[in-house]
């Protein structure tokens, strides 16, 4: 785990205490837990941001749109590190590759770091597919499919190992997942090197993607 900055700890603790009071989600967490799950940024400057970048109109938990990925609850260092990739073309967007080119890292961090502290996406709950959950749990080692679990963690709630995170993607919209997963399949976009997800989903077809797309966003994850 990366040994979380006191002094950054200390500098944003009002606004934190702020966003724990109003997210009961995130008061079970320690304080190097929630620094962790929240990066560099100000939850409560990054409020502000979003909302007058209109990131909400999009990526909040209220939008109607099914085609854009929610955002509360994800982990910073996620967020973070796809801005990145869209500043550097290796993942094309027209509206949002206009959008990142104009905040700051700083801006980035604030307004990642509001995302991060809200509460977690959450489906309705799991419906039975016995299939889909012994594939996120198990994997499937003749296809050379390895438990999603193991990357994105219980539920989908995400993983932070060291510098690296791996998205929150329990309870994210079944129309996203289902498009990105086949794009996945489809092979790296031009610049971007070729990364595990494009492997693992060559071995899925259309079938499987919507099956485990619809079990996925079902999925209750905690902080």
């Amino acid at each position: 785990m990366t040994r979380p900055n006191f002094h950054r700890l200390r500098r944003h603790l009002a606004g934190w205490l702020l966003l724990v009071c109003t997210s009961p989600a995130l008061a079970a967490l320690s304080v190097e837990d929630l620094a962790e799950r929240i990066g560099a940024g100000d939850p409560a400057l990054g409020a502000t941001k979003a909302r007058a970048a209109g990131c909400m109109n999009c990526h909040g938990s209220g939008t109607a749109s099914t085609s854009t990925p929610q955002l509360d609850g994800q982990l910073a260092g996620y967020t973070l590190a796809q801005i990145e990739r869209f500043k550097a073309g290796q993942r094309s967007h027209p509206q949002i590759a206009r959008d990142v080119s104009a905040p700051s890292i700083t801006d980035a961090e604030d307004i990642a770091a509001w995302f991060a502290s809200a509460a977690p996406m959450r489906g309705s709950g799991a419906a039975a597919n016995a299939d889909m959950a012994r594939l996120f749990e198990k994997g499937d080692r003749s296809r050379d499919v390895i438990a999603c679990v193991s990357c994105h963690g219980a539920n989908g709630s995400g993983a932070i190992s060291g510098s690296d995170s791996t998205p929150a993607i329990g309870g994210q919209s079944a129309d996203y997942l289902r498009a990105r997963l086949r794009s996945w399949r489809a092979g790296p976009q031009s610049g971007a090197p070729i990364s595990v997800m494009n492997l693992i989903t060559r071995a899925l077809g259309d079938a499987e993607i919507d099956a485990l797309s619809a079990w996925l966003s079902q999925l209750q994850p905690a902080p």
